[in-house]
């Protein structure tokens, strides 16, 4: 009996392997300065048995990440590489972690087709010497709109911003003059011109300092249709002080008609952001948004839906910035 429960207990002990297999799953990267993009490319390979593999889903908990994956479906034996950028700019200072979950399916020719999930990670204690301030844009707006960026750089001889590029051509930087001393300051345009809807872009702002070469802002754009109604702010940008842990602010909404204004629901698309909404008809409506313990330990980025009673059928979108908010250690 002993004996038994000796092979049933060495068996438990060792699972089979996962058929997707990284042989470095977390990338420690050290003592990082924060701006430049943290680029770090892992190593996938199919190690399992006959049938193909593929890759169906690459997640991670933080929209501050981007990934390339050149080949989803791999056959035994065959290998593919996964490259993760973060975006050091939007995160805090200290140590960080960024995990990444890589969900697969597998395919075997004679069985049922299973599926699994690795999860990859990379970590750095980032520092800077130079803060780009919001380090993240949100625009919700019926028409042009504009927004400035303040470059500083802590160091005895700064750098300079030369010139910036957009991923929208309804997108526009103007790079202004650079004052020894003092902060310089970058505007982000929105033309009016842009089709309604919304949209994640970014801005890239170009130096003369091969140490940090570029800073890539996010760019988080609602274009609203004209008329209807108006939030105020129309998009917001909250900043959370070290150990702070959680922080809200109000949205009001109006008719641009003047007439009374109801809601009928508001609701975020991110679980750690939680939406409060006024009840009743009148001519303003207020909305409380949280960013929460559990989603403010890391900056970040959500939508706020709000849906009107009065006017009946209209929507209006709010997006949600903050940063900041790195728990005390």
């Amino acid at each position: 009996m002993n004996t038994v429960l000796c092979i049933l207990a060495a068996g438990l002990g060792n699972p089979p392997a996962a058929p997707l297999y990284c042989p470095a799953p977390v990338a420690a990267k050290g003592e990082v300065k924060a701006g430049p993009a943290l680029v770090h490319t892992f190593h996938l390979t199919h190690s399992g048995g006959p049938g193909l593999l593929t890759i169906t889903r690459v997640e991670a908990g933080c929209g501050c990440l981007r990934r390339v994956l050149p080949c989803e479906v791999l056959r035994p034996g065959e290998s593919t590489t996964l490259t993760i950028e973060v975006n050091t700019l939007t995160q805090p200072d200290g140590p960080n972690r960024w995990p990444i979950a890589v969900s697969y399916r597998h395919e075997p020719p004679a069985a049922p087709p299973s599926t699994g999930e690795i999860i990859l990670a990379i970590s750095a204690s980032l520092s800077r010497d130079v803060t780009v301030s919001p380090p993240q844009v949100g625009f919700s707006s019926t028409g042009a709109a504009s927004q400035v960026l303040t470059v500083k750089d802590s160091r005895s001889r700064p750098l300079t911003v030369l010139r910036a590029t957009s991923s929208s051509p309804h997108l526009a930087v103007e790079i202004g003059r650079h004052e020894p001393g003092q902060p310089q300051a970058v505007t982000v345009k929105l033309s009016a011109d842009m089709p309604p809807g919304h949209r994640d872009e970014y801005v890239v702002l170009l130096t003369d300092d091969p140490d940090y070469p570029e800073f890539r802002v996010p760019v988080r754009v609602l274009k609203r249709p004209a008329g209807g109604v108006t939030a105020s702010p129309d998009a917001l940008a909250l900043r959370l002080a070290p150990g702070q842990a959680e922080a809200s602010a109000l949205i009001q909404l109006r008719a641009n008609d003047g007439k009374p204004i109801a809601l009928a629901s508001a609701e975020s698309d991110l679980p750690g952001v939680t939406v409060k909404y006024s009840t009743g008809s009148g001519p303003v409506a207020v909305v409380r948004v949280t960013v929460t313990e559990a989603a403010a330990s890391q900056p970040g980025n959500c939508t706020v839906r709000i849906q009107l009673a009065e006017p009946a059928g209209q929507q209006v979108l709010v997006p949600v910035l903050w940063t900041g908010g790195k728990k005390d250690r």
